[in-house]
């Protein structure tokens, strides 16, 4: 077998015991740090995630890349590489979240709204702690939690992120604007290729 199709088995493996970890216990913190364990041990073997596998597109943008979607557009899988200076304004998923390393730092914000953050309109967060994603380690989130992300490295970075719906499907994400004290429906992603 090549890399790809050894990647492509253990990503299988993985999400199959992701859905069995949901089946069985449902959507809270307990269920997603055991899918947390799965995703790491996923990514141990950085061999079956090459860099060149996931490059950033001919622009240096970054770029989002489907490892797997089931049918019905649940349990999706990516790998998004980001270049020097990836930020991502605070945002909630409206699914649960989990995320990996594989390469380099994502420096994760997490947030509580103190106000609004229902729908768009006003909304003020509170910063509530920091972490930093890397190779043997992970966040988890629920629908409703709010995180934002900075990467700072020279090279581009890879983390794994696996959500209980697509991205392409979650049109009620909120995006939040700190100094202004509001938020916005977070545009859909886009752009996201197959690997």
């Amino acid at each position: 077998m090549n890399i790809k199709q050894t990647r492509d088995q253990a990503v299988a493996q993985t999400m199959q015991s992701i859905r069995d970890i949901e089946k069985e216990m449902g959507v809270n913190y307990p269920a997603l740090k055991r899918m947390r364990t799965e995703m790491i041990s996923l990514t141990a073997n950085r061999e079956l995630f090459p860099p060149e596998d996931f490059p950033l597109d001919p622009t240096g943008r970054d770029v989002i890349y489907c490892l797997s979607e089931d049918n019905d557009h649940r349990f999706a899988l990516y790998g998004s590489v980001g270049g020097e200076g990836k930020s991502v304004s605070p945002h909630n998923h409206t699914t649960w979240a989990v995320i990996v390393g594989v390469y380099g730092d994502e420096v994760n914000q997490f947030y509580q709204c103190t106000s609004g953050g229902k729908g768009p309109g006003p909304a003020t967060l509170e910063q509530t702690g920091s972490f930093t994603v890397c190779h043997g380690n992970g966040v988890v989130f629920m629908p409703d939690d709010i995180h934002a992300i900075q990467t700072d490295d020279a090279v581009p970075t890879l983390h794994l992120h696996v959500y209980g719906l697509a991205l392409d499907q979650l049109s009620d994400r909120l995006m939040f604007d700190t100094a202004a004290g509001t938020c916005a429906r977070m545009p859909l992603t886009r752009g996201i290729k197959q690997v």
